[in-house]
Formats: structure tokens, C-alpha cells, sequence
């Protein structure tokens, strides 16, 4: 019973004005970055993040004394955004609920239901959900009933591997990087679903709090950390790997080392665009796919048709395929797909590759 970032973007699109929704699921998994996705879907709404673990009562907001009237109001944190002068509605993510102090959640728990902090109620079509680690995690979560029977909580799964490309293409990830993922993906297993017991499998690249692994592991989150480093590895020189070992532990640091000693054997860009009839040909699949991501995720829209008459000289199909499926991907989302089919041998590629015929 679980669902996926976009299954929580859409539930909390459809019932965060009324109820509070709770992402619950391990560490660096994309849970704060639902909130991104709802900026856009709402954009008259001010977005609010509010780290609760790192409140004390104090930073919630303050007494203001009515003198004429002799009674004390409650004047929130301008974090909050609920200001006497606008009343635009709020995007309310309040991270970490399950790590505030009980003082700090005590004073949070009338958001979820009524809107409101202390006597201050959040303008009309607010939108509140939370987020948090699972209990199982070790890393300090913990509602009390009483606070549950105010949120729905819902398990928040880790990404697929297609899932996870998908971002990662529009996010400029390191195509290195990439590779390593499609090519690896229990990358994102999750320590829950290794089994139990003697017949408990083992995964050395993961976050796993039952088997001690919680320092350095593989996740969205390092994974971007991981493709800045990639990005500048040759101004590193030495400290690479120590550097890709302290983001993503080092099993997956030594694996990804050697995609990058693969990486040098092939052509450059600037070679393919300057000869792609000639250039050389890739001599594995881990490098046809690994230039596959280079080429699609290039913004040169000038060098775009000598990239795909060099990938037309492939026999690797899938390594088409999956050239031909991400700059159609990133076409689509771009809103690009008519230029994309005006460009020179791209139509006869999506047939070969089974897309659009």
C-alpha cells in the first residue's frame, strides 16, 4: 500500500485543502520535492516550507498585546505567510512533523484540521501536508495517536528506475550517473522489501538501518550530490573517489569509477557533430548506452541531426531506442515534438525504434 511521487502530488492536489496528507518513507527519496511539483500546479498559492525539527515554540510566532481591548492575539511566524494584508492561500509543507518536539507539535496539530496557528486561520484554499521519515528509519520519527488521527499517513515508495531517469534527464544529472542507475537498478531497493530473518538478501549500496548502513548510500538525493561530483572530476583529480565514496558509499563509488574509465574510450561530442559518419562506433553497451544519454541530453539543437546520423549507425537497438525515447521525452515536455520530427533522419529512427508508427 504505497504510492509514488506522483500519486502523492495528485492526492494532495485533490484533498490538501480539506485534509492533511502525511508522505511517510526513507531518507533522500524525493518527499520535500512534492512540494515543487504543487508550486507549479498552484501557483497562486505562496509556498511555505517549514522545517518542524528544527523549531523551538518560540519560532512559531508571538503574543501581541491589544491594549484598548485588554486581551493578548497570536501574530504567526512570517514563515507561515498568513499575513493581515493578503489573503492568498498557502502551500503549506510542514517537513520533518515526526521529528518536531512535542512542545512544537502540540502548538502545529491544529493545521492539519482546523487551519489555524494559535487563533490565526490560514486564508481560504490553503493547502497543508506533512512529511516524514518511517518509524523503522532509526532516525527519530514518532507521532502520537492522537496526533495520527488528525494527518493520513501514506507510504511513500522509492522511485523506479524509469521513474527516476525521467527527472533525471530534465535535471541535468550527469549521464554517468544515469548509466549507473539504469544499468544497476536495486539502487533503489528499500531495506524493507530485502526479506526477513536468515533468508534477508544483502544490499551494500542502499540505506539499510537493520544492517548498519546509514551513513553513505544510494538515493535521489546523493545521486544528485554524486552527478556534481562526476561533473568535475577531472579538476578533483585524487579526491574523486574519496569525494563519490562520501556521497554514495563506496560500492557504488567503485562501481561508477569504472563506468568513468569506460567513459574515456569514447567519442567526444564535438567529434560526433564534426564527423558522424566516420567518428568512431561504441564498443560495448554499457558505452552505446552511456553515449545514448550524452547525445539526447545535449543542448546543441544544431549538432541535433549529425547526432542522430551517428546513432543511425548503431546495431545496438536498444541503445536507439533509448536515444530516440529521451529526445522524445524531452521534446514532449518541452512542447518541441513537430520541430523534433522536422529534424533530418529522427522520423525513420522513431519508426526503427517503434515509437510514433
Amino acid at each position: 500500500m504505497q504510492v509514488n511521487f506522483q500519486q502523492a502530488v495528485d492526492l494532495i492536489a485533490a484533498v490538501g485543502q480539506t485534509d492533511t496528507v502525511m508522505l511517510q518513507g526513507q531518507p533522500g527519496v524525493g518527499k520535500t520535492a512534492v512540494m515543487h511539483a504543487l508550486a507549479k500546479l498552484f501557483p497562486e498559492h505562496i509556498p511555505a516550507y517549514i522545517d518542524c525539527a528544527t523549531l523551538d515554540l518560540g519560532d512559531l510566532g508571538m503574543p501581541v498585546v491589544d491594549r484598548e481591548a485588554m486581551v493578548t492575539h497570536y501574530a504567526p511566524n512570517a514563515r507561515f505567510h498568513i499575513r493581515t494584508d493578503s489573503n492568498r492561500p498557502v502551500l503549506l509543507n510542514l517537513d520533518e512533523l515526526s521529528k518536531a518536539p512535542r512542545p512544537v507539535l502540540n502548538m502545529l496539530l491544529p493545521l492539519p484540521e482546523e487551519r489555524r496557528v494559535g487563533d490565526r486561520r490560514l486564508p481560504a484554499g490553503s493547502i497543508v501536508y506533512g512529511t516524514g521519515n518511517l518509524i523503522t528509519d532509526g532516525v527519530g520519527d514518532n507521532l502520537p495517536a492522537h496526533a495520527y488521527s488528525r494527518l493520513i499517513p501514506v507510504d511513500f515508495r522509492n522511485p523506479t528506475t524509469d521513474e527516476w531517469l525521467g527527472w533525471a534527464v530534465e535535471a541535468g544529472i550527469d549521464p554517468l550517473i544515469m548509466l549507473y542507475v539504469r544499468e544497476t537498478p536495486q539502487v533503489f531497493e528499500r531495506y524493507d522489501e530485502l526479506g526477513t530473518g536468515k533468508t534477508r538478501r544483502t544490499n551494500p549500496r542502499i540505506f539499510d538501518p537493520l544492517a548498519g548502513q546509514v551513513r553513505a548510500y544510494t538515493c535521489p538525493r546523493t545521486f544528485a550530490k554524486a552527478s556534481n561530483i562526476v561533473k568535475v572530476r577531472e579538476q578533483i583529480g585524487d579526491a574523486f573517489l574519496p569525494a563519490l565514496a562520501g556521497a554514495i558509499g563506496e560500492v557504488a563509488a567503485q562501481e561508477i569509477n569504472a563506468l568513468v574509465h569506460m567513459s574515456a574510450s569514447v567519442p567526444t561530442r564535438a567529434a560526433i557533430a564534426a564527423s558522424p559518419d566516420k567518428c568512431k562506433l561504441p564498443q560495448s553497451a554499457a558505452a552505446a548506452a552511456y553515449l545514448a544519454y550524452v547525445l539526447a541530453s545535449a543542448d546543441a539543437p544544431d549538432h541535433l541531426p549529425a547526432y542522430i546520423a551517428y546513432v543511425g549507425r548503431w546495431t545496438d537497438e536498444e541503445a536507439v531506442t533509448l536515444f530516440a525515447e529521451v529526445l522524445t521525452a524531452r521534446a514532449v515536455k518541452a512542447k518541441t515534438i513537430a520541430r523534433l520530427m522536422a529534424v533530418p533522419g529522427f522520423t525513420p529512427m522513431a519508426a526503427r525504434a517503434g515509437k510514433f508508427f
